[in-house]
């Protein structure tokens, strides 16, 4: 599902609609007479991404899709993304949350082929389910397996859990070819980080002319680091360690490199059953499997959401145009509704100062032994918080704080709290990319939506992926109109004396309250449109007459 929201100073408007899903078909596997191997199938909804495969934006005819369907993680553009798998292995015991070890699989790559004869999800090495059944079995073992599974798979060093570091290749195929898991060539790097050259030379001279080339490399490299190690899926479960298995997730700012996590639960219409009759629990991971009696049929993985989708927007509105009229593509420019008394050149910008969100987590840590659910439907991602043991808090998130506090306008100086920036910076005041001098485009724009979010690249619908709360969505954004008047000594983001910026505070809160969706849960898309509304200062005149009174008549000594 996805809610559409716009949050204006005195309005709120809410829409939604439904995503559609997809289905793999399943495939045979060998006769119940052959020692089988275990296979695996995928059902999963929109918006899954390999880890580090940034966007996930895909084309459905005209309309943007953001993540990966079932079918473009198997056949289209994500076709060599897949899911991870951790196996346990048991014996006659059940899984334990506390002492069992991923035994069996450890991070288990599982993807689509597509060229073999039957096409299926394979993974290599192969592996066996335990055989100890049967007339001529002499054994009373009940050899239990367990499964978990999360998507987008990514690769870790597996005594330690954390994501393999990728070194520069250039664009040496030669060099990725004999060392594959360590090495990444430019293109994919840019990829990576979300920039939008699709080569090293119109990178470096879009950002770093003035480096060489080496050095500019070095920065390339930084990038990647901070972007497979530092965001999304930062860590998992070492193969040693003991209990559930954890995927750790930081939220990636940017739209362009923010991936999706999903985690996989079984469902009856899979038509698992064992070989001692027992079946799978709907809505829960595979535990506590044996044999399937029936090897045709595959471990069938049904991925749900961890994650809620957020895309903000921001416009700004003139005096005519409210948040229930406002149509950008059609609106005037600010200063000019009708009567011409504002100069839309006198207006320097309409910057966001500060955004903060309510609602949602910007990190934590996904158990994938999920708690148990009656249905694939109602089945709920399991949220620690980020040391994997205590339970998730939810406090308010603040993107930007740039909140007065006597430092605007200054160089190199950030105001106090405010941290990297992680907003559009057109938005911003002080911003390289905002223009200086009398421009009355700086800032929030009036012609279109921008996107809120740094890393977009123009693409004003892509989405960040946040952790839900399932807690109600409270926003508070500051900004500050800025007006050009060379009769003021008020310092402006170009760091002139020559107006006023006036700053505004609005809090809307409980923003989704009374639709079909009014918590932030995960697996839902919303898209918050902001419009900020500014109303010019208008004058009248009316001239107040003097009032006639009576005459008067003073005598005055009379004349002799």
């Amino acid at each position: 599902m996805k809610k559409v929201l716009f949050f204006a100073a005195a309005a709120a408007m809410m829409a939604a609609c439904s995503n559609t899903d997809e289905l793999t078909s399943l495939q045979n596997v060998p006769e119940n007479n052959q020692q089988a191997p275990i296979a695996f199938d995928v059902y999963a909804g929109k918006n899954v991404t390999r880890a580090g495969l940034p966007g996930g934006l895909t084309m459905n005819g005209t309309i943007k899709e953001y993540g990966v369907t079932t079918t473009s993680l198997a056949s289209g553009i994500h076709s060599k993304a897949g899911f991870g798998v951790f196996g346990y292995y048991t014996s006659n015991d059940r899984f334990d949350t506390n002492s069992s070890t991923p035994n069996f699989m450890y991070n288990q790559p599982v993807t689509y082929d597509g060229t073999i004869t039957t096409p299926a999800w394979t993974y290599e090495p192969a592996k066996y389910w335990p055989n100890e059944f049967g007339d001529a079995a002499q054994s009373d073992d009940v050899d239990y397996l367990s499964f978990f599974a999360y998507a987008p798979f990514v690769d870790v060093t597996y005594n330690t859990g954390i994501p393999v570091a990728k070194t520069l290749a250039g664009t040496d195929e030669a060099a990725v070819a004999a060392d594959p898991e360590n090495k990444i060539l430019d293109a994919d790097a840019l990829k990576l980080i979300g920039a939008p050259e699709t080569t090293f030379a119109d990178w470096k001279t879009n950002n770093y002319p003035s480096l060489s080339e080496g050095d500019a490399k070095v920065i390339l490299q930084t990038l990647l680091d901070e972007q497979l190690q530092k965001f999304n899926i930062t860590q998992l479960n070492k193969n040693t360690q003991t209990g559930d298995p954890i995927v750790k997730y930081v939220v990636d700012t940017k739209p362009a490199t923010s991936v999706d996590l999903l985690w996989g639960v079984a469902n009856h219409e899979n038509g698992y059953k064992g070989e001692h009759g027992e079946e799978i629990v709907e809505g829960c991971p595979y535990v506590d499997l044996t044999k399937q009696d029936d090897v045709t049929k595959k471990i069938k993985w049904y991925f749900k959401h961890a994650l809620a989708q957020v895309n903000v927007q921001i416009v700004l509105a003139n005096d005519a145009k409210t948040a229930a009229t406002y149509d950008p593509a059609n609106s005037a420019k600010l200063g000019t509704e009708g009567d011409g008394t504002v100069e839309a050149k006198k207006l320097s910008g309409v910057f966001v100062r500060s955004i903060t969100f309510n609602g949602f987590a910007m990190k934590g840590a996904l158990n994938l032994h999920s708690e148990p659910a009656t249905s694939v439907g109602n089945a709920k991602p399991y949220w620690l918080a980020y040391d994997g043991t205590n339970e998730i808090q939810f406090e308010p998130v603040t993107f930007h704080d740039g909140l007065k506090d006597g430092k605007e306008g200054t160089t190199n100086n950030i105001q106090k709290g405010e941290g990297k920036c992680v907003l559009n910076p057109v938005l911003i005041q002080n911003s390289s990319e905002a223009g200086t001098g009398e421009l009355a485009n700086q800032g929030i724009p009036t012609d279109a939506y921008v996107n809120l979010f740094d890393g977009a690249n123009g693409d004003v619908t892509a989405p960040i992926y946040v952790i839900p709360s399932g807690e109600p969505l409270d926003v508070t954004i500051a900004y500050d109109v800025e007006t050009i008047d060379e009769n003021l000594a008020g310092l402006l983001s170009d760091n002139i004396n020559h107006g006023s910026a006036i700053q505004n505070v609005i809090s809307k809160m409980d923003i989704l309250k009374g639709t079909a969706m009014p918590t932030i849960e995960p697996g839902y898309s919303y898209t918050i449109k902001i419009i900020v509304g500014v109303e010019s200062v208008k004058f009248d005149v009316v001239v107040t007459p003097y009032t006639t009174v009576a005459d008067s008549q003073i005598d005055l000594p009379a004349n002799h």
